[in-house]
């Protein structure tokens, strides 16, 4: 009898604790959500989640189930934050070193390794919030992309502010020009 361990998707939650811990403002499980769904859509590394949208943006129930076996084994800690913004940090637990070792072919395989290294780099040090806009910016985008229908920006503000009424018209259109120069999303 084999027991099917997704080792690659809890050490990847570990590898983002640690390169994150000293680069993201606040390293939470909302962060953690939206880094992953963007690994996997922008970046086109298959982590196994499924990512529905919800209040916060593109969220995988399963990715949360993870995270606390992930807490629960030490190879990360979830601890809350009382002051500013409140919610959560995720920080290297004390047997994230084992838990990578675990899937160490896959987090240093040369396409994952490059995409975590561009992931960091282009994402690491927005706070939740603008992963948010994101990443919902990103799914809208794809979403209508699947449908069918041609994206346009117009389009795409109009749809991200009823999802995000939050977020200012200035707010969504800046972050679409920058997913737009980035070649995270195009207009035709």
């Amino acid at each position: 009898m084999k027991i099917n361990i997704p080792w690659n998707r809890y050490a990847l939650i570990a590898e983002l604790a640690d390169r994150l811990k000293d680069r993201c403002p606040q390293f939470g499980k909302t962060a953690l959500q939206k880094m992953v769904y963007l690994l996997q859509e922008v970046y086109g590394v298959d982590c196994g989640y499924r990512f529905d949208l919800y209040t916060y943006g593109p969220f995988s129930s399963e990715l949360l189930q993870d995270l606390d076996l992930v807490e629960n084994i030490g190879g990360v800690n979830v601890v809350p934050v009382i002051s500013g913004t409140g919610g959560y940090q995720i920080l290297p637990g004390k047997h994230s070193e084992a838990l990578k070792n675990k899937a160490m072919d896959f987090l240093s395989d040369e396409k994952v390794a490059s995409s975590l290294h561009k992931l960091v780099a282009d994402f690491g040090n927005y706070w939740a919030k603008d992963l948010e806009l994101r990443s919902t910016i990103i799914y809208a985008a794809k979403d209508l992309r699947r449908s069918g229908n041609p994206v346009s920006r117009s389009d795409l503000v109009r749809i991200v502010r009823e999802i995000k009424p939050r977020f200012t018209d200035a707010e969504v259109q800046q972050a679409i020009h920058e997913m737009e120069e980035r070649g995270y999303i195009s207009f035709q």
